[in-house]
């Protein structure tokens, strides 16, 4: 009934609120299939087996460095677009192909839990394909949401890409478990198929084309906002950059999200090691946290957003995140215990969903919609290298679950800061007027 609601007028996103959210919502589970793979199923099957800390930190780490560098399609996706099938559609379908032809590759290599190297490329390929996807639809989100539907959409977004992360968790969790990595690749191929053709169904604005050779033709919307020259996109999107809200939101999330990458390896580590579960429990168990949490976040980070205003409701989650932390310090014979390590989890995977959720309508308000996927893309890969950096090396350098108070430490103290930072953001003060959800049925 979902895509029922999508067809018709909702086949044209800029004629259809139903039909923008669920496309929005179904890209961002696409794209969140790879980081189930890569962040749940993947480290969790090298931590049960032996693998080293600094091995499965290595690779939990590798997953958002290619998200750390999507500036560079997001420059090309402003300088070339095929205008008359959209700004950002075939460059979706584009990414789309790339994400089925990278988890073919992986498959076709399988690697063993030993081949390290083999395992970080395989990670870096098939995050590749995800985050040029994601810059695509991050460049489609600004084009065509209207300011009042961004904080809603912004949950739907996020809500979908922890919904395609747990559900691939699960799957590659049980799969690698059961029957090994070549067939825990190989399952994600019809999924990925199914969301590619939806992409060629839909159009962004009336009368554009469906194909290359179909009738069709540029819309004026598009016309307007294609600037199409490197200099000019570098001159406005580096002068948006450093404005002083823009220095602001990207001064609070780089610790921040430092943080969450220090807590990347930590949660697999912890529940093959302290807990001793293997590969399948602790997929299993994250992914049906995230998916719950996928859920609830959706609801939560709308009334946030809506109640506080986003920047307050970031600063809100980092906080808790801070304590959550410091519970992890100080509280190892309360979370050995399985009830409450399974709680923490489910803490855990909300609080990373709304952190998204609450500063994404910032970067779209501070976005310059002639440049939106270079911009908007800039403030995500400058946010997603901390991860990578905290999960690869701070993890590791702190000492990680060998060196448990240090590490939980330094976590705090990055929330703590992005925190401080965050109050000095002026955009998002304000709560935005309530947005009725609609029904997708």
């Amino acid at each position: 009934m979902a895509a029922a609601a999508a067809g018709g007028r909702g086949l044209i996103l800029s004629e259809s609120k139903v039909g923008r959210l669920f496309s929005l919502f179904l890209f961002y589970f696409g794209q969140g299939l790879p980081l189930g793979v890569s962040t749940i199923g993947l480290p969790a099957w090298m931590a049960a087996n032996g693998a080293s800390e600094a091995s499965v930190a290595l690779v939990a780490g590798t997953a958002y460095l290619p998200w750390s560098f999507k500036f560079i399609p997001a420059f090309a996706m402003d300088r070339y677009a095929y205008l008359p099938m959209g700004r950002r559609r075939a460059w979706l379908i584009g990414a789309q192909g790339l994400m089925l032809a990278a988890f073919l590759t992986a498959a076709l290599a399988s690697p063993d839990v030993g081949d390290t190297q083999l395992l970080v490329a395989i990670t870096f390929l098939i995050g590749a394909g995800s985050a040029i996807q994601d810059v695509a639809v991050d460049g489609l989100a600004v084009d065509i949401l209207p300011e009042r539907e961004q904080g809603t959409a912004s949950s739907f977004m996020f809500g979908g890409q922890t919904v395609g992360r747990a559900t691939a968790g699960a799957l590659s969790g049980t799969l690698f478990y059961l029957a090994g990595p070549q067939i825990a690749f190989l399952a994600f191929l019809p999924v990925i198929a199914l969301i590619t053709c939806y992409a060629i169904w839909i159009r962004e604005r009336p009368g554009e084309k469906r194909f290359p050779w179909s009738e069709g033709r540029t819309a004026p919307e598009n016309l307007e906002r294609h600037v199409g020259d490197w200099l000019k996109i570098l001159v406005i999107a580096v002068k948006s950059m450093v404005k002083r809200d823009s220095l602001v939101l990207m001064g609070s999330a780089v610790p921040q999200r430092a943080a969450e990458g220090i807590l990347l390896p930590l949660f697999p580590i912890l529940a093959t090691g302290a807990l001793a579960w293997n590969e399948a429990q602790y997929s299993q168990t994250i992914s049906t946290a995230d998916f719950v949490m996928a859920l609830t976040a959706i609801a939560i980070g709308s009334y946030l957003s809506l109640r506080f205003g986003s920047k307050r409701a970031a600063m809100i989650v980092f906080l808790i995140e801070a304590a959550m932390c410091a519970f992890i310090w100080l509280g190892r014979e309360y979370w050995t215990q399985t009830a409450i390590f399974i709680g923490l989890l489910c803490l855990q995977s909300i609080l990373a969903t709304l952190s998204s959720i609450t500063t994404n309508p910032l970067r779209m308000q501070l976005s310059d919609p002639r440049v939106a996927a270079a911009q908007f893309t800039l403030y995500n890969s400058l946010s997603n290298f901390p991860v990578s950096f905290g999960a690869s090396t701070l993890f590791v350098v702190l000492g990680g679950t060998g060196n448990l108070a240090l590490t939980m430490g330094v976590a705090i103290g990055l929330l703590l800061l992005a925190t401080l930072v965050m109050a000095f953001q002026r955009v998002g003060q304000r709560p935005a007027p309530a947005e009725p959800v609609p029904v997708v049925n």
